[in-house]
């Protein structure tokens, strides 16, 4: 049982005593038998299509003379279209074939034997008709490569897009992109859909992240799919369509990722590629296919998708981009079906626009209501983009924290008690800095005086890490966010967290101050404490501890606020961090 892309098999037959052509004669009078589509025939060989059966998916038979063993022929059996596995299907085929053609050599009579094989030696003599030679000059090229990139009559838009694809990415390799993995820096800039920046102004980047790829293997991968839908379709739908498709089905695709996770980067033809299946599919579904064809390339297209979907599951895959792509198409290609039941091309040209600009208008109502309903970061990510932070960031000409005096050892930095710098005040050289957590849509911004410590472990091995962890001298704030799978564990855990030490008598002790505020416009309890330090050298230094939560009821998370301050004055800089948290509700 074969299992690739287009599974085959290979085998050889052997007839001993018999010429040539002879054997041609056993092999086509074996295709008549088998019911079986003779496509071509030459002296060295022929080529039969298999029509779709019980037993058949549609397959391809290849029988090639052998000049240099007499009475031997090869034999190649492959689908013709993605199945990736053919159950033995290619195997039983050459079985028949040679069952076929041994049943036929006991039949036939020398003499009728030696009269068929006349016959086929002079239409082999005769000179080719016009329409011969034009039928075997584009066989030709379609065997080569080059085909799927020259464009021409009636094959315009596929080879256009292709070559537009490699273009870009061509030149984004010349200018210094990494042709295996680019940058993200390198993606945004080239144009990659990214929700802070396509929703606040950036729109052409739904069009742009169609033709952007993430390294040569994402390339070639697509366009490999391209090929083989393109050689379909666009004979199907024509160019005009082809092209609008492609665009159309892209746009779609790039607006549902940005519903789905705006906050991911998405780039690559996929989404475009899988609106134009949906179309073909919606073909194969409902227009007029023949019915061998159209149960061999309904299977095959399906099993494409669904593996891709699946596929598409695992981390790093715009998937939401593959199915707004895929149901796009399919409703486009419903659209193009009506309009072919139309007998006057003008009636079908009118129905396929109207239903094209009513595509349109779903996408661009669908962006316009993403563009109103933005979440509060992304006009900050935005500023951060335009004045060049990000860009700065990412080339390492800006630093979170100006390094001076800091260790980026975490073991270090675990205690409060680090005291092995002053606290360093904001200047006017400092830039304030954007977190996003996606996951847990929570965000906020803070100065570059104060340095992002990353690496640092959860309280236990199976807790998740802060999601921030910002440190200044012997300041520090740690903020951390930890959700609950039951109600009941949301409530412990909040009962727990305001619970206070209590004093020999059992009241809550007096070292504690604990108070509601509100900061950022949500409400927050807060506690207060002094810890004591053990730094060498200081001893019996005070250091104030400031806890802060904020229980979000409706999703059964907890945030937690850790500030531990050693100098007063760095609480002006944590005030104004805190104001600027922004979590949804």
């Amino acid at each position: 049982m074969a299992f690739k892309l287009k599974p085959s098999y290979d085998g050889k037959l052997h007839f001993s005593g018999l010429s040539n052509t002879q054997i041609l004669i056993l092999a086509l009078e074996a295709s008549l038998q088998l019911k079986w589509n003779i496509e071509e025939v030459s002296p060295e060989g022929i080529l039969f299509e298999v029509p779709m059966g019980l037993h058949s998916h549609g397959e391809e038979v290849i029988l090639t003379i052998n000049d240099t063993s007499e009475g031997e022929v090869a034999v190649h059996s492959q689908c013709v279209s993605i199945q990736f596995v053919d159950y033995g299907k290619n195997r039983k085929n050459i079985q028949k074939l040679q069952e076929a053609m041994e049943k036929v050599k006991s039949t036939l009579t020398p003499e009728e034997l030696e009269e068929k094989v006349q016959k086929l030696e002079e239409d082999f003599n005769r000179p080719l008709t016009e329409e011969e030679q034009a039928y075997l000059l584009e066989n030709e090229k379609k065997s080569s490569l080059l085909y799927f990139f020259i464009p021409r009559k009636r094959f315009l838009a596929t080879p256009i897009l292709i070559d537009i694809n490699i273009v870009v990415f061509i030149i984004m390799i010349a200018s210094g992109v990494g042709i295996m993995e680019p940058s993200t820096l390198s993606l945004l800039k080239w144009g990659a859909d990214f929700g802070p920046l396509t929703l606040t102004g950036d729109w052409w980047r739904t069009l742009t992240c169609n033709f952007i790829h993430i390294g040569v293997f994402h390339l070639l991968m697509n366009m490999y799919a391209f090929m083989y839908i393109g050689l379909w379709l666009e004979e199907l739908i024509g160019t005009r369509r082809m092209f609008v498709s492609y665009l159309l089905t892209g746009l779609c695709s790039a607006v549902f990722s940005l519903y789905m996770h705006g906050e991911t980067i998405s780039a690559g033809a996929s989404g475009a590629i899988f609106g134009l299946y949906g179309i073909f599919l919606a073909f194969l579904l409902f227009h007029r296919i023949e019915r061998g064809k159209r149960k061999a390339l309904l299977t095959s297209i399906l099993i494409f998708v669904g593996y891709n979907l699946v596929y598409g599951l695992q981390a790093g895959i715009d998937n939401a981009a593959h199915i707004g792509g895929l149901l796009s198409g399919f409703l486009l290609g419903i659209i193009y079906v009506v309009g072919y039941r139309f007998e006057k091309s003008e009636a079908q040209k009118t129905i396929s626009i109207v239903g094209e600009l009513g595509i349109f208008s779903i996408f661009l109502f669908s962006f316009l209501i993403l563009c109103k309903n933005v979440p509060p970061i992304y006009p900050e990510i935005r500023n951060e983009w335009d004045s060049g932070i990000v860009e700065a960031y990412f080339n390492g000409e800006l630093e979170e924290g100006n390094g001076e005096g800091y260790s980026t050892d975490d073991s270090q930095s675990n205690s409060p008690s680090r005291h092995l710098s002053t606290y360093l005040p904001i200047t006017d050289n400092d830039t304030w800095l954007t977190y996003y957590g996606a996951v847990e849509e929570f965000s906020c911004q803070y100065p570059s005086n104060w340095q992002k410590i990353t690496g640092t472990q959860g309280m236990a091995p199976n807790v998740d890490p802060p999601l921030l962890r910002l440190l200044n001298g012997a300041n520090q704030l740690i903020i951390t966010s930890f959700v609950y799978d039951t109600q009941k564990e949301f409530e412990y855990e909040k009962e727990l967290s305001l619970s206070l030490p209590t004093d020999q008598e059992g009241k809550p002790s007096a070292d504690y101050q604990q108070t509601n505020v509100n900061i950022a416009g949500l409400p927050m309890t807060q506690t207060i404490n002094l810890m004591s330090l053990d730094a060498p050298g200081r001893p019996g230094e005070k250091m104030k501890q400031i806890h802060l939560y904020y229980f979000q009821e409706n999703k059964k998370r907890i945030f937690s606020f850790v500030i531990h301050l050693s100098d007063p004055e760095a609480m002006n800089d944590l005030n104004a961090i805190l104001s600027t948290i922004q979590i949804s509700k």
